[in-house]
């Protein structure tokens, strides 16, 4: 029996340890642990966890290709670039948390080792959206809508809105859309009220295969994010993007006493979960794994992001900002 393959993970925080998780779960040996340059949480988090050495130095261990097979780096925004560029160097696999950087152009200088990392949109290993992305295959071109109601915080005495979580939280539901029509183009950018109002924007693109793709920033909506797509009388909902629904056709349902008008309601197909795989494990980061697992034979896969998809992902969010 051959010896299961060394991970290493950067990283300390909640997301770190669903990647330990999930890791394990796919068959790795967790032999390493780095959090912030002489990290206090480090060390906890290796006796919790059971992990064997604890580095002081995360710039070292990402770029010591001797001690291990592939990498995790669940890191801060801020530290991610450099560390993934220390790390491709080595030629082994990376797994890198999503967004990689704030802007686009920050990630240009590590395409070239885009083969070698997979970047953390695990919502493209959820059931649900596996099944979104095979609709869309499965007949002629489809109207989709995204809605991102992210939580944009406002300046009390400037009024200036932080858009910056469009970034780092939104680029899931872009880099969604993206991925289940085989890539998207903008088209136009629109803004809600005046120029410079930024008070929300609509964003038009379009696939090859002629999908047409609207994506409403209604900054702040009491709403949840959620992604419709429609062909004729069929409908496949992610609403929230973790939970799927296929909708076929419309009950009439005539007037009542207690409703004095017709009212329509779709009807509902079946549903479909983020995951199948009856665990406990946060949804689609199995799917990561076992692909980073894969990457180290040089099987790479067709679901899991790219520097490119990233860098896609983060140029749709800087339309959405800037308008």
């Amino acid at each position: 029996m051959s010896p299961k393959k060394r991970l290493a993970i950067i990283g300390t925080t909640d997301i770190a340890i669903a990647h330990l998780n999930a890791s394990r779960a796919a068959g790795f040996d967790v032999v390493h642990i780095a959090g912030s340059p002489q990290s206090v949480t480090a060390p906890k988090f290796a006796k919790t966890h059971g992990i064997g050495k604890v580095w002081d130095d995360p710039m070292a261990l990402a770029a010591d290709k001797d001690a291990w097979d592939a990498l995790i780096i669940a890191s801060s925004t801020e530290s991610m670039i450099e560390l993934v560029a220390v790390a491709t160097k080595t030629g082994k696999p990376v797994l890198a948390e999503k967004p990689i950087g704030y802007a686009s152009s920050a990630l240009d200088p590590l395409l070239t080792g885009t083969k070698n990392v997979v970047v953390g949109f695990n919502r493209r290993f959820y059931t649900s959206v596996q099944e979104a992305k095979r609709f869309i295959a499965s007949g002629a071109p489809c109207l989709l809508h995204l809605e991102i109601p992210e939580s944009v915080q406002v300046d009390s005495k400037t009024g200036t809105q932080d858009v910056s979580r469009v970034a780092t939280n939104s680029t899931h539901g872009l880099d969604l859309i993206n991925y289940v029509t085989g890539g998207l183009a903008i088209e136009s950018v629109y803004s809600v009220g005046s120029a410079g109002d930024n008070r929300g924007r609509v964003l038009i693109a379009k696939s090859k295969r002629g999908d047409l793709c609207s994506v409403s920033a209604n900054w702040n909506a009491p709403a949840n994010f959620s992604l419709t797509i429609d062909r004729g009388n069929e409908r496949f909902e992610l609403r929230p993007l973790e939970i799927g629904a296929l909708y076929r056709g419309m009950e009439v349902v005539p007037p009542t006493v207690e409703t004095p008008l017709r009212t329509y309601k779709p009807i509902k197909v079946t549903n479909f979960a983020p995951s199948d795989d009856n665990s406990a494990l946060k949804p689609g980061f199995l799917g990561q794994s076992q692909a980073l697992l894969n990457q180290i034979d040089g099987k790479h896969s067709d679901v899991a992001a790219t520097l490119h998809d990233a860098k896609i992902a983060l140029q749709f969010a800087e339309a959405l900002i800037s308008g």
